[in-house]
């Protein structure tokens, strides 16, 4: 989808915000207009959609803002992809080439990650969304860029893919489509259509990051409400991912447990004193909090605040720290952390990061990569690389090297005659048939150390198929 206007939409734990998009005449993307609400509770948990119907009713709400701010019809979006229970490994495969006299063919690099999307076996229960090249093999070479128009016999490649348990894929899929088009009157007869999905720290990606930012190394970070979600890059290529289920909301409930206090002051609390770290904080600051219910007002002394809002931080940082070093990356990212997500707006958080990183590279992601003209100002605001990615990723490649078809899952029209002439099809689109049940793990407690633990018991199949390149 490379025309007209994009509309992408970040359902997140906290907030639902949509946001419109086009192409300008010096190739820019330029911002129509952005829909914001909160989420209401109940609706969306970890980044999971865990209610349909209302959820449905609240973007049918929000696009219907959208498309009369903005005055046009919105007939597909783009939507993210969460939830604690995204995967990514990388596999392995190779294809032995007709006719090594003539170079390679982008139909043949197509065939090859259709190839490697089949012949790889997620978890028992997800489907897979993204397949995502890393690096190339030509005769056991490896090749990072494009290989089209080199020579050899054997064409190989490893690829990163991402899959998410089918259930709340699908219930995300029947939320969005359950939503009707406007078309005229505000009538509302025809469903929604997704154009793809995106996993949401890939989007940020598509926000926050240049070129050079991949190739060098940079782990991309969104800190959202409730789970942290870690993306890694190195060569250009897609390393490894990670959610965490501790965020910006663990800050909140740690205060209101600590002060006694309501979420919504505790939300200001952090905002507020999140700005100042504990060394810079007077002993004496008090903050006064409204009493409700007839209460009296409440005195809290604000190094307080200051020490809890730090010491999460200083956890999730640890944590985002662990799978840096679980990729085999650490040392490598040169150009560091990048930091998104509503909490990446906590002013301390960069030099919490820097400290527990040991001094690599933190910066707060900036959102206006390829972004041109816009009325919004608020667009630079770390919390919305996720809406302005999913915009982006209309309009530009994720990756230039394959289709963009086969990082969604689909089979790309050079491929499909291939598939009607008596060949063994495969399944098409982002609905791939799940692998017949295995043998799960037991389910591990939850917190911090069921987390840890967790990660402690996938090390020993990180890398899926592989078949030793990393």
């Amino acid at each position: 989808m490379n025309k007209g206007v994009i509309v992408g939409i970040d359902i997140g734990s906290t907030k639902i915000c949509a946001v419109a998009g086009i192409i300008d005449s010096i190739g820019k993307v330029k911002i129509l207009d952005m829909v914001e609400e909160p989420t209401q509770r109940g609706r969306v948990s970890n980044g999971t959609v865990v209610n349909l119907e209302f959820t449905a009713r609240d973007i049918d709400r929000i696009l219907t803002k959208l498309s009369d701010k903005a005055d046009i019809n919105i007939q597909n979006v783009i939507v993210n992809i969460s939830g604690e229970y995204v995967e990514g490994k990388s596999h392995q495969n190779f294809i032995t080439r007709n006719d090594s006299r003539t170079t390679i063919r982008r139909e043949e690099i197509e065939k090859l990650a259709i190839d490697i999307r089949k012949s790889f076996r997620p978890t028992a229960g997800n489907v897979i969304i993204h397949t995502f090249p890393q690096e190339f093999i030509i005769d056991r070479s490896l090749v990072p860029e494009n290989p089209v128009g080199r020579f050899g016999i054997t064409l190989g490649g490893n690829f990163f893919l991402i899959s998410t348990p089918n259930d709340p894929h699908i219930a995300l899929r029947q939320t969005i489509e359950s939503v009707g088009v406007k078309i005229q009157d505000n009538k509302r007869f025809i469903p929604l259509k997704i154009v793809h999905t995106l996993f949401s720290p890939l989007a940020d990606a598509m926000s926050v990051l240049q070129e050079v930012d991949r190739k060098l190394g940079v782990a991309v970070v969104n800190i959202g409400g409730d789970t942290t979600e870690v993306a890694i890059f190195h060569e250009s290529g897609l390393r490894h991912i990670s959610v965490i289920p501790f965020a910006g909301r663990s800050i909140t409930n740690d205060l209101v447990k600590a002060f006694q206090i309501l979420p919504d002051h505790a939300e200001k609390l952090k905002l507020i004193v999140g700005d100042v770290p504990p060394a810079e904080v007077g002993k004496n600051d008090i903050i006064k909090i409204p009493g409700v219910e007839g209460l009296p007002d409440k005195e809290i002394v604000a190094k307080n605040v200051s020490v809890i809002i730090e010491e999460r931080l200083k956890e999730i940082a640890a944590m985002v720290m662990a799978e840096i070093i679980h990729s085999g990356y650490d040392g490598q990212l040169i150009s560091g952390v990048v930091l998104t997500g509503g909490t990446a707006n906590i002013r301390m958080i960069k030099d919490v990061f820097y400290q527990v990183t040991e001094g690599m590279n933190v910066r707060v992601g900036n959102n206006m990569r390829n972004i041109g003209e816009s009325a919004l100002s608020k667009v630079v605001d770390p919390k919305y690389a996720t809406v302005l990615g999913l915009v982006l990723s209309g309009f530009l490649p994720l990756d230039e090297r394959v289709p963009q078809e086969v990082i969604w899952g689909e089979i790309p029209d050079s491929q499909t005659h291939i598939y009607l002439n008596g060949i063994e099809p495969l399944n098409g689109g982002r609905h791939k048939e799940v692998e017949p049940p295995q043998a799960e793990e037991p389910q591990t407690s939850g917190g911090l150390f069921g987390w840890l633990k967790r990660q402690m018991n996938s090390s020993k199949n990180d890398l899926g198929d592989d078949k030793g390149y990393t």
